[in-house]
């Protein structure tokens, strides 16, 4: 894990999950947003999960924090954020204003050019999703709903799922390789089955410097 320095500043948050909640940075290649990061939230308010609730495990929502700097946001710290149903800046709804609270730092890295392999964060609880490492630009960025296929019933579904990279073998790293919805691979040795995707993102990454 990178440990995050004070120069990295958040640049917008994808919402996943309703009991157990998680904010992926949505990162660019262009210093201060150069980074991603898996963060466990709470929220002070029921306006994200009554909306999560209403429109399902795939539906995008996002979050512009008002507090910038990722090094005030360390576990137990409170960042007040807009929040969207949709992309914020494009064509999301604003839901209100809502406080986002640091409950765990999951996951936090560097675009680094090598090696460039298909490569995905695993992470989740109730659910499971897999985050797309980024290596250079051009790029993309890509959160979707996962299983373990076969298992995941087995396992009681609420157990941690600590978060690890995982290599997806035998595809490109381009948007051409990425995964998709209905697909089951192998991935350093699990067995995934790709449910849904939640966010895809090429125009914030298709430039920049690493």
């Amino acid at each position: 894990m990178v440990s995050p320095g004070p120069e990295l500043a958040l640049h917008g948050l994808v919402l996943l999950g309703t009991d157990t909640v998680y904010a992926v940075h949505m990162p660019t290649f262009t210093a201060p947003h150069d980074f991603q990061a898996v963060l466990r939230v709470t929220l002070d308010t029921d306006t994200y999960r009554t909306a999560r609730k209403r429109y399902g495990t795939s539906a995008l929502f996002t979050a512009r924090p008002r507090t910038l700097l990722l090094k005030d946001l360390q576990p137990g710290a409170t960042c007040p954020a807009d929040l969207y149903f949709g992309r914020f800046g494009r064509d999301g709804e604003l839901l209100g204003e809502v406080s986002i609270t640091i409950e765990e730092t999951v996951y936090v890295g560097h675009p680094a050019a090598e090696p460039r392999t298909l490569r995905y964060v695993l992470f989740g609880r109730e659910q499971l999703y897999l985050s797309h490492v980024l290596t250079r630009p051009p790029d993309f960025d890509q959160v979707v709903t996962a299983q373990l296929a076969g298992e995941w019933w087995a396992l009681g579904g609420g157990a941690e799922t600590p978060a690890r990279t995982v290599t997806v073998p035998d595809r490109p790293d381009d948007l051409t390789g990425r995964l998709r919805p209905g697909e089951q691979l192998a991935a350093d040795g699990t067995q995934l089955q790709v449910l849904a995707e939640v966010y895809l993102e090429t125009a914030d990454l298709a430039a920049g410097g690493v």
